[in-house]
């Protein structure tokens, strides 16, 4: 990521672009309301975003927060390579996108709650290197604004056994904190046959203190040093 390009993100302005058909549509409340992002080359290297979010934090069981710093610091050549090919078909990731409409389609069946994607990107108005991007939204209803939707599959099951993980439970968080919103619902599909609905409701002090140590990670981006290695971290 070049200088000019995050110049350009700093500086970007934090209101909302206007649209005849707004894709996303947040709850009306008196704080400043987050920027809809354009299309931008190399964005998700260019702050922490709602998949980031664990992560940045040292609570994802999947990534370091060390390999994180070194994807968004670009030094993707000290990491093992990923090949750059689409979801093989008996791959987690094909499976979660053939299944994921199926299981938006089942929450409709369980909660009478219509839904519908979006693609926005989303940027927090007063912390520009914080931006999500919700899959889908939740229409008309007052208590629940956003929907996120996962295939689980059986290697992953057991870290669902007791609820809603504390990692997915940080990204929910992040997503409400730029998106402004009251409450995500997230369901999951676990081992195929498992329909679980967690609700994550906006917290204040949790959004605060979350924020507080997404931005020491994002200041460790900025400063290219490596953050400090966490007790039982995974190397990256």
């Amino acid at each position: 990521m070049t200088n000019s390009e995050m110049h350009s993100l700093r500086r970007a302005p934090a209101t909302p672009v206007r649209s005849r058909t707004p894709v996303l549509q947040l709850v009306q409340t008196t704080r400043a309301q987050p920027a809809i992002l354009e299309r931008w080359p190399n964005l998700r290297e260019a702050g922490v975003g709602n998949l980031d979010a664990a992560a940045a934090v040292g609570r994802d069981p999947f990534k370091s927060q060390i390999r994180l710093w070194m994807e968004k610091t670009e030094r993707q050549d000290l990491l093992q390579p990923v090949p750059n090919v689409p979801p093989l078909p008996d791959s987690a990731a094909y499976w979660n996108r053939l299944l994921e409409p199926i299981v938006a389609a089942h929450y409709t069946l369980r909660t009478g709650r219509q839904v519908r994607r979006t693609s926005t990107l989303m940027r927090h108005p007063q912390h520009p290197w914080m931006f999500a991007g919700p899959g889908r939204e939740v229409v008309g209803a007052c208590d629940v604004q956003l929907l996120e939707c996962r295939c689980v599959g059986v290697d992953e099951a057991v870290l669902w056994a007791e609820g809603l993980p504390g990692y997915v439970q940080i990204q929910m968080l992040h997503q409400l904190a730029v998106a402004d919103a009251k409450a995500i619902d997230v369901v999951a599909l676990v081992g195929g046959q498992d329909l679980q609905i967690h609700r994550v409701e906006r917290d204040e002090a949790e959004i605060a203190r979350l924020i507080d140590a997404e931005r020491e990670f994002w200041c460790c981006v900025e400063l290219d040093q490596a953050p400090l290695a966490r007790d039982g971290e995974a190397l990256p």
